[in-house]
This record gives C-alpha cells, structure tokens and sequence, in this order.
C-alpha cells in the first residue's frame, strides 16, 4: 500500500519559518555589522543612532541591505500566515506592508547630519523608522487571536511579546519625540535603537515559531482507506417467495 503523503507533512514543514528568519536575520545582522564596521572611527553606537552610519561610504548600503531583508521576511511570514489559515482580514496585510515599505524607505531616504535643518529625507527616514517599530506589534495581535485553540505556547509568548513591544514602543515615542522637537534626544539613544533592531528580530522569530507550530498541528490526521467491502451494510437478503 503507497503511504499517505499527508502523514509526512508535520515532520517536513517543521520549523520551516524559524529557520527561514535565522538565516535572513544573520545576512541583516552581517549587514548591519559592516556598517559599523565602516564606520567605527566616527560614529559611537552608544549615543549615535545607526543612521549615522549613511555618512559613511557603504555605510548607506549596508542599512539598505539590512533593511530590505527585513522587510521580504516580514512579507514572506504574513504570506504563510494567510495561507495556514492564522491570518484574516486586510488588517495583517495592510500592517506588514506598512512595515516592509518602512524597512526599505529607512536605507532609502537618509538622515541629516548633526547641526542640519530637517529635510525631506530625514522626515520620511525617521517617520518610517517609527512606523515600522508601530505595526509590527498589530500583526502578531492579529496572528495571536486568529489561533482559537492553541496547541502549543508560542500564541501566548507571542501575545505577551506584543504587549510587551506595544509599551516599550509608545513609552520611548513619548519620551524621544517631544526632546527631538526641541533639538535634544535621549541619552544613549544609540544604544537603545540597537536594542530595538534586535528586539524586532526576535519579535519575528515568536512570530515563525508561531505559524510553525500552529501550522503543523492544524493539519487534519488522514483518515484510513476505505477497504473494497466499504460502505456495504451486510450481505443482501435473499427473496425466498415463490
């Protein structure tokens, strides 16, 4: 008898999602590394914020690079998402996109260098770097609710992550947006937005083991094959009558 391929699906689609973020993650860190990497002699991570690092040759580059890798792992979650069922709506979608285009336009549009008035660059540049860190959390709200009987803990991690994610992002907007229009900032800035580059990478990572998980478990059992007596009540009476 041809075993049932559907049997085997658990074990290939395993951590499919967490392996694909751990190695898109690695290429973003190596790009982000090489950033400072470049430019080590003149920008300091503890107070400079990682835009900095586009004043440096290949600098701009490589936030470019990190970022737009970012944004297609993103994409490519949501896209499981909605295909395993743990997505619905427009909501994670419209959310999603808001973050990859927001990943992108940060390498896109740099900032200004210290002393210079606003421009236009650094408007849509800063603006996107806050939108990105502000839907992210709406996305892994939406996953996390759409699992109605969770057969594993990553929905709960993931919703604690999200709340989690939600406070910190508003509590440092609150404090750093009002300081930025009086031309100030928060102490060891720098050191908080690198914080927050890998916090999104874990967020992300809650996010695959997520649909990983869920994913799997909701694969209905294949049910047995029918034998050739199937369906067959029992032998047919006989009509005795003459």
């Amino acid at each position: 008898m041809r075993p049932d391929v559907d049997a085997h699906r658990p074990d290939q689609t395993a951590h499919r999602s967490v392996r694909g973020v751990g190695w898109s993650s690695l290429a973003a860190l190596t790009a982000m590394a090489a950033a400072h990497t470049l430019g080590a002699e003149v920008v300091d991570p503890l107070i400079d914020p990682v835009s900095f690092y586009a004043f440096v040759p290949g600098g701009g580059e490589a936030i470019l690079v990190g970022g737009t890798i970012l944004a297609a792992v993103g994409v490519a979650l949501v896209v499981r998402a909605y295909r395993a069922g743990l997505a619905t709506g427009r909501v994670p979608a419209l959310a999603m996109a808001t973050f990859a285009v927001a990943m992108v336009l940060v390498g896109v549009f740099p900032t200004d260098p210290p002393g210079v008035a606003t421009t236009f660059s650094a408007a849509v540049h800063r603006t996107s770097a806050a939108a990105a860190f502000v839907v992210l959390p709406v996305v892994g709200h939406c996953v996390a609710r759409a699992v109605p009987s969770p057969r594993s803990l990553a929905p709960r991690r993931l919703r604690r992550a999200t709340v989690g994610l939600a406070v910190l992002v508003v509590a440092f907007l609150a404090v750093h947006l009002p300081l930025a229009a009086v031309g100030s900032g928060i102490v060891a800035f720098g050191l908080l937005e690198r914080v927050g580059f890998v916090l999104m990478i874990g967020y992300l990572f809650l996010l695959a083991d997520t649909l990983d998980r869920e994913e799997i478990h909701s694969v209905p059992t294949p049910t047995p094959t029918a034998g050739p007596a199937a369906g067959v009540s029992g032998p047919r009476p006989v009509d005795l009558a003459v």
